[in-house]
C-alpha cells in the first residue's frame, strides 16, 4: 500500500474529534466569601471503523483543577477522581496542594453488528433510560442532572449483546464487569412497540436486588409522555427492604420556540428528614439507580427557548418535597462561531436550615467551549 493509499484509508476510516473547555465557578452562599475554581477539560475520541462491521473505540478526558475547593478540601483528588470502576483507567498525573491534574479512560470498546446482532464490549454506556432528568431503568450508569458539564455520562465496564427480533423489537443483553458478584449488575431488556408507544421491560439482578423495570415512550396527542418504573427486591443476606423507584415525564414544543418539560420522581427508600442530608448528595458522582435524589418526592419543571439559531436559554427547577428543597438553574447559551461556543449556568439551592427556609448555596458557572 503506498502512503497516498495509506492516507486515504486512514481519512475514510478513522474519525478523530473532541473539545477544550474552561470553566470557572464561583460559589458563595453570601457575597462576604466568594470562593473561585477553574477546570480545563479537554477530550479525546478516537473510533476506527476498520470494516461494515466492526468499530473500535477509545475516548479520553483530561482535566486540570485549581482553586478554592482544591486548596481547601482535602484529599480532593479522591473526589473527583471518579475512579468507581473496579478496571481503574484514571491517572492522577499531578496531586499538588494547588493544583490537580487527571486522565480518565471513559470509553474503550470493539463493537461488532450485523443485520440482526450488536456485540459490544468494553467500557461503554448503556444509556436505558428515557426521561430527561431521572432514570429509574438506567441501572448500569446512573448520572445526575446537576452534573451539567459531564454532556457524555458515565459508562461502565460491560459485555453487551443486542438482538433484534424485527424491525421494530430487540431483546438485550447486559452483564457489568466488578470484581465480586454481588457488586454487578446482569439485565435483559425486551423493546417493543405497541399502540404507538416504544415499551420496554426490564428483569434484572442489580447488585444484590433482583429487579423489574418498565419503561415507555410516546405522545398524547401532541404532548410527549414518557416513563420509568424499577422494583427492587434485596436477597441473601442484605438487610435492605424493598423498593419502588418511578418517573414519569411529559414534554411539549410549542411554535415558538419554546420547550417545556415536566416530571416527577418517587423513591419508596428516599429519607423525610431534612438533616440526613446536604447538597453535595444532589451531584455526587457515585449516585445510583436506587437514589437518584435522597427524599422520596421530587417534581422538575424546565421550560427553555431558542432565541434565534445562536442564542438559547432555558431555566429549570426541582422541589424536593420532604425535604423542603428547592434547586433552579437558569442557562443561557451563545454559539459564538461553527466551532466556539459560551454559556452561563447558575445553581441556586434553598431550603431548611435550623428550622428556617434559606438560602444553602450558589454557583455561577462560566464555560467556554472550543470543538474540533
Amino acid at each position: 500500500m503506498t502512503a497516498q493509499e495509506k492516507q486515504n484509508w486512514v481519512s475514510e476510516h478513522v474519525d478523530f474529534s473532541g473539545y477544550v473547555k474552561y470553566l470557572n465557578t464561583s460559589s458563595f452562599t453570601s457575597l462576604d466569601s466568594i470562593g473561585n475554581d477553574n477546570l480545563i477539560h479537554n477530550r479525546l475520541n478516537f473510533k476506527m471503523y476498520a470494516n461494515d462491521n466492526l468499530t473500535l473505540a477509545i475516548e479520553l478526558r483530561n482535566r486540570i483543577f485549581w482553586g478554592t475547593s482544591v486548596k481547601s478540601i482535602p484529599d480532593y483528588a479522591s473526589m473527583v477522581e471518579n475512579s468507581n470502576q473496579d478496571i481503574d483507567m484514571t491517572a492522577l498525573l499531578i496531586n499538588r496542594p494547588a493544583l490537580i491534574m487527571l486522565s480518565n479512560i471513559d470509553r474503550l470498546y470493539v463493537d461488532y453488528h450485523s443485520n440482526k446482532w450488536q456485540l459490544v464490549l468494553g467500557r461503554q454506556r448503556i444509556n436505558w433510560g428515557k426521561n430527561l432528568v431521572w432514570n429509574p431503568n438506567d441501572l448500569f450508569n446512573a448520572y445526575s442532572f446537576f452534573d451539567f458539564d459531564y454532556e457524555e455520562r458515565p459508562g461502565t465496564d460491560a459485555l453487551r449483546a443486542k438482538y433484534f427480533t424485527s424491525g421494530n423489537s430487540s431483546l438485550e443483553i447486559a452483564i457489568n464487569y466488578t470484581d465480586e458478584w454481588k457488586n454487578n449488575t446482569v439485565a435483559i431488556k425486551y423493546n417493543f412497540n405497541k399502540f404507538q408507544y416504544d415499551f420496554q421491560m426490564i428483569v434484572a439482578k442489580y447488585l444484590e436486588n433482583y429487579t423489574l423495570g418498565l419503561g415507555w415512550e410516546g405522545v398524547i396527542k401532541d404532548m410527549g409522555f414518557k416513563g420509568e418504573l424499577s422494583y427492587f427486591m434485596p436477597y441473601g443476606n442484605s438487610i435492605e427492604d424493598n423498593a419502588f423507584v418511578g418517573s414519569i415525564s411529559f414534554d411539549y414544543y410549542f411554535k415558538n420556540d419554546i420547550s417545556l418539560n415536566v416530571s416527577t420522581l418517587y423513591n419508596s427508600d428516599g429519607i423525610s428528614n431534612t438533616n440526613a442530608y446536604d447538597t453535595s448528595q444532589l451531584y455526587s458522582e457515585s449516585i445510583d439507580v436506587k437514589h437518584l435524589m435522597p427524599n422520596k418526592w421530587s417534581f422538575f419543571g424546565q421550560a427553555s427557548k431558542t432565541f434565534t439559531p445562536a442564542i438559547a436559554g432555558s431555566i429549570a427547577s426541582i422541589y424536593a418535597a420532604d425535604i423542603d428543597m428547592v434547586f433552579f438553574m437558569p442557562q443561557f447559551t451563545y454559539s459564538i462561531s461553527q466551532n466556539w461556543d459560551f454559556d452561563v449556568t447558575g445553581q441556586l439551592y434553598y431550603g431548611k436550615q435550623e428550622e428556617q427556609f434559606s438560602n444553602l448555596g450558589n454557583s455561577v458557572y462560566l464555560r467556554f467551549r472550543y470543538s474540533f
